[in-house]
């Protein structure tokens, strides 16, 4: 059987596994595939060292081994590659000021090896590959790239230099190859890729970054939320939004977000209170929402004067605290785009300035949340 697969390999205090959740999702940002995880597992023969094996769930949806294939080279040598969007996420962390991040995409069925290596100041990649016309070899760096035209009946002694994998191997002193087969089937931590944690701590670690970035004070103002609307409990992460938020700021009483776009989320948002929340609950219209599981925690506005009681439109949360939803005042339901903490990250990043790293998340905040409401 011959062997495929993609990998980042890293020293585990180094990378966490939010790091690399958030980082994959960042580089995944514009492609649309069904089920990404990553299954994190320690390298025997590396000690100090782990590697997270990329699936994309596209096999289970009935892709062939080739298309998964053709996706994984696609991403591994994007703009943006899981390495580089890794190693950005994990050096936004303090564990992770130092960190390097290799990774390799290796197929023999495909002829494809392809590694990589990722440090806070530089990027170096070497590939033997399949090409358009014919094998090839190439060396990248973030400066130049130069690829090799290579003879189609090379033996692995003329390949063997221009390899990811020997370039893997003589950087990190050890046969990765072996030492990623092995791992592959060891059991090891199951991770989603996702930007962010659904969870009411997550949750409340965005609404605190809004509301630093907008000079403003945690909690102030806040209310206790009723413990169910329309007959639908409100979820723990909206619970954690409510308290961590401010809610009177006396510098900007309208409390209005103008000129968003992201998703189906277009136009100025207003965060509800709790006599909107009420108001909104009582809607007749509101019925056919509710009855999915909704809760409503913000309005789309139509001036600055406030929700428009006609024409308006619900941004409503779900009950797993993660999927936001846009409600009519027909009660038709659609996809919003951006989870609710992407929401809140895409907030906070709107109203600061921006460096490279938060340039290249908003960027893929704002793709991911187009995929999701088109599809």
């Amino acid at each position: 059987m011959a062997i495929s697969f993609a990998a980042l390999v890293f020293k585990a205090a180094q990378v966490s596994d939010q790091a690399l959740s958030h980082g994959f999702a960042v580089a995944l940002a514009g492609y649309d595939v069904p089920a990404p995880t990553l299954t994190v597992v320690e390298l025997r023969g590396l000690p100090g060292y782990a590697a997270a094996f990329y699936r994309s769930g596209m096999k289970a949806s009935g892709a062939t081994a080739f298309e998964e294939t053709d996706h994984t080279a696609e991403l591994f040598e994007d703009e943006l590659p899981p390495a580089l969007a890794v190693r950005d996420a994990a050096g936004d962390a303090a564990v992770g000021d130092d960190a390097v991040v290799w990774s390799l995409v290796y197929s023999e069925e495909a002829t494809l090896d392809d590694g990589a290596k990722v440090t806070a100041s530089g990027y170096e990649r070497h590939f033997v590959r399949d090409g358009d016309e014919g094998l090839e070899a190439g060396v990248e760096t973030g400066e130049a790239s130069d690829v090799t035209p290579l003879d189609p009946d090379a033996d692995d002694a003329e390949l063997s230099p221009h390899r990811g994998s020997t370039f893997l191997s003589k950087s990190l002193g050890v046969a990765i190859v072996p030492a990623l087969v092995g791992a592959l089937y060891e059991d090891g931590r199951r991770l989603v890729v996702r930007f962010f944690d659904p969870g009411a701590e997550s949750i409340a670690r965005e609404t605190e970054r809004l509301v630093t970035v907008l000079g403003r004070v945690k909690g102030r103002g806040a209310f206790e939320p009723p413990a169910a609307l329309a007959g639908v409990a409100l979820p723990p992460a909206y619970h954690a939004f409510v308290r961590a938020y401010d809610w009177a700021d006396p510098s900007d009483p309208g409390d209005l977000y103008r000129e968003l776009a992201i998703g189906r989320i277009e136009g100025t948002l207003k965060f509800s209170r709790s006599a909107d929340l009420e108001r909104i609950a009582a809607e007749p219209w509101w019925k056919s929402a509710a009855d999915t599981g909704l809760v409503p925690i913000a309005e789309l506005v139509s001036s600055a004067l406030g929700p428009s009681r006609k024409g308006g439109r619900v941004i409503a949360l779900a009950a797993d605290g993660e999927s936001l939803s846009i409600v009519d005042d027909r009660g038709v339901t659609s996809v919003a785009g951006p989870t609710f903490a992407e929401l809140l990250a895409y907030l906070a990043l709107g109203w600061k300035k921006r460096d490279d790293i938060e340039e290249d998340l908003i960027g893929a905040l704002m793709l991911r949340a187009k995929l999701r409401a088109d599809r």
